[in-house]
Parts: structure tokens; sequence; C-alpha cells
């Protein structure tokens, strides 16, 4: 990836959680949340490598422009996204109205091929307990 005068190869890994760990997503739910991140990569030129949603947790592979800040991309993708998806489903607007937001305040960036399985279960740990 670059622009004209400028090369890079940088893959961040971004996770983050929902405020009710159990159930939290269902099917319909996630899909949509995928659709919504999809579309959020696509507006700002993030390069979308791999994407999972799931009960306990969202993981993001992509890559961007170093000169975004890897903070950034996160608070973009965790705010755009919960707007748009409270939007779109009204029950869980009524659920999360009363909590205040729908993701944890916490987050984990990290850059590589991979995200190394200890992190993420280290991460989790911490955030969930």
């Amino acid at each position: 990836m670059g622009s004209q005068h400028n090369r890079y190869s940088i893959k961040y890994h971004l996770v983050w959680c929902p405020k009710r760990k159990a159930g939290n997503f269902r099917s319909e739910e996630g899909n949509l949340l995928k659709k919504i991140l999809v579309d959020i990569c696509a507006r700002y030129r993030y390069m979308l490598h791999s994407l999972e949603v799931n009960k306990d947790f969202i993981h993001i592979a992509l890559s961007v422009d170093p000169f975004v800040a890897p903070a950034d991309i996160i608070r973009t993708l965790k705010s755009i996204s919960a707007v748009h998806l409270l939007q779109q489903v009204p029950q869980m607007r009524t659920f999360y109205g009363r909590r205040g937001s729908l993701w944890k305040k916490g987050f984990l960036i990290s850059t590589g091929e991979t995200l190394e399985p200890e992190m993420l279960k280290r991460f989790l740990d911490d955030l969930l307990s």
C-alpha cells in the first residue's frame, strides 16, 4: 500500500467488547454489525483483511495509512458502528439506552500478521472479569 512517494505495510488487529457478554448479538444483529463495519472501513479507506463478530468480542484485522493513529481507527469504528446499529435495531436501543453505551471502554490494538492468542486471552480475561 502507499501513495506516490510513500510505501507501507502495517496490519492492525483491533479487538473490543460489547457491554453485555453472553448472547449479545443474535446472528441477524451480528450480520448487520459486520455490514456496518465493512461500510465504515470502505468509507475511511481502511483495507479490511478479516472481521469476526461473536458474543464476547469484535476482532478486525486491517491496514491503513500510517498517518492515521490506531486509537483513532478504533474510536471511529466503535462510535459509528454503535450509532448505526442502535438506530437500526430498536430493541438494542432500548436495552443499551439504560446502560449508556454499546461497547465497553477498553480495547486491544496489536500489530503483525496474526493476533497472539495469549494476548487476546489476557485482554478478554481482564476486561470481561
